[in-house]
């Protein structure tokens, strides 16, 4: 029997025995670590009524053992109390002030009450107090750093963890997240280039190395990386999409989608990559072509709306009006609190003398964004160039300034 089978029996026998006394009350030994690990199943299993039991339980037995007065506080908290978590935790600190568990504990819950900066604290105490780990708690940090917008610092912790544990790259995807949040694309094109001539062959680096310099608009380069990275790995499909994105900025639209058609030899085709490939064709003027692919998105997923737009955008251009009405009000179904897309609806309603519609349809776009100035004057251009009535043209402009 191996070792995971072991176990798997070991920890049957054990709560079938916990049961059996918790349920009848009767009396079996139980020593601390079996508690703890009993305790750690019924949490691992959202089995919050049966981990309060055995919670409970433990502390009778074991009055003087602080950790299962911290589980009892991740009880609390697990059980949507976190104010009784804290009271709880706080008890213990003159029992126990050296005890990482606890600062580890009080960290989560002052997380979970989005109180990012008490929650920092806690972890850097926590920090002084433990020798292994330590990655992990800077991941914490920088994710809590996260939540405050400050990509910087948590860019710094996300760093310290990769450097004690070096194996775990998935690290640098967050790097990356955090350089491209907090718009530090000179730092990340530094900080990845160091960590491809420590590790060549991490298509992670490479990938972010892309990712960083597509950021800034250096896409020739972004594509060398991209394609370092499917050197490495060529089932690795972030890299095409982002390759092929590349292309699409650089307006070569024929590479674009052969690179996205590739993706279709690597995994299942979807309605995204079906969108993208239809866009391309749009913006090479292969209306019908882009209509067909279009369609093969909405075909996977009926209620794509930017395809059903993309085939309205597709019949203006082709000029069948009615046509494109009529997938535009399909699109608009799916997504209604989409301003842009009340803006083309207007304009296809223009087209088609219907003008009391378009009224009604650019209101609808200046309500959803107030602030997006593009719409005002689209909508005051409406009562300037087609109802004439520039009183009321000139209010819609003074709306927007105030927005």
């Amino acid at each position: 029997m191996d070792n995971y089978e072991e176990d798997k029996e070991y920890l049957r026998e054990l709560l079938e025995r916990f049961e059996s006394v918790s349920g009848e009350g009767g009396y079996s030994f139980f020593d601390s670590g079996e508690l703890e690990d009993i305790i750690y199943y019924y949490f691992s299993e959202s089995e919050l009524v049966k981990a309060r039991i055995a919670i409970d339980y433990a502390i009778e037995q074991f009055p003087s053992e602080v950790s299962f007065q911290v589980f009892k506080a991740q009880y609390f908290l697990n059980n949507g109390e976190p104010e009784k978590a804290l009271a709880r935790l706080n008890s213990l600190d003159a029992v126990d002030p050296q005890n990482p568990d606890i600062s580890l504990t009080r960290a989560t819950v002052y997380s979970t009450m989005h109180k990012h900066a008490e929650a920092i604290r806690e972890y850097q105490k926590a920090i002084t107090k433990v020798d292994e780990d330590l990655d992990e708690i800077h991941t914490s940090i920088a994710f809590e750093y996260q939540n405050l917008r400050d990509y910087k610092k948590a860019a710094e912790h996300l760093k310290k963890a990769i450097q004690l544990n070096k194996e775990n790259e998935s690290l640098l995807y967050e790097i990356g997240y955090c350089y491209e949040m907090g718009e530090m694309s000179e730092d990340a094109i530094a900080f990845f280039t160091q960590e491809i001539d420590k590790r060549p062959y991490s298509l992670v680096a490479w990938y972010n190395l892309g990712i960083a310099y597509s950021t800034i608009d250096l896409y020739e380069k972004a594509i060398d990386a991209f394609d370092y990275s499917i050197a490495i790995d060529p089932t690795f499909t972030p890299a095409y999409f982002s390759k092929a994105q590349c292309y699409e900025q650089m307006e070569m639209y024929q590479e674009a989608i052969n690179v996205y058609k590739h993706t279709f030899e690597l995994e299942k085709p979807d309605a995204m990559t079906n969108y993208y490939i239809g866009d391309c064709y749009a913006s090479m003027e292969k209306y019908e072509t882009a209509i067909e692919f279009y369609r093969k998105s909405i075909s996977l997923e009926r209620h794509f709306s930017d395809s059903w737009m993309g085939i309205g955008l597709c019949f203006v251009e082709m000029g069948q009006h009615s046509e494109a009405l009529s997938h535009m009000e399909q699109a608009i179904k799916l997504e209604a609190d989409n301003a842009e897309y009340f803006i083309v609806f207007a304009e296809t309603q223009l087209a088609l003398g219907m003008d009391d519609e378009a009224e009604l349809s650019y209101q609808k776009a200046s309500e959803l964004e107030p602030y997006h100035a593009e719409i005002w004057l689209d909508y005051s251009d409406f009562y300037a160039d087609v109802k004439k009535d520039y009183t009321k043209a000139l209010e819609i402009l003074e709306d927007g300034i105030y927005y």
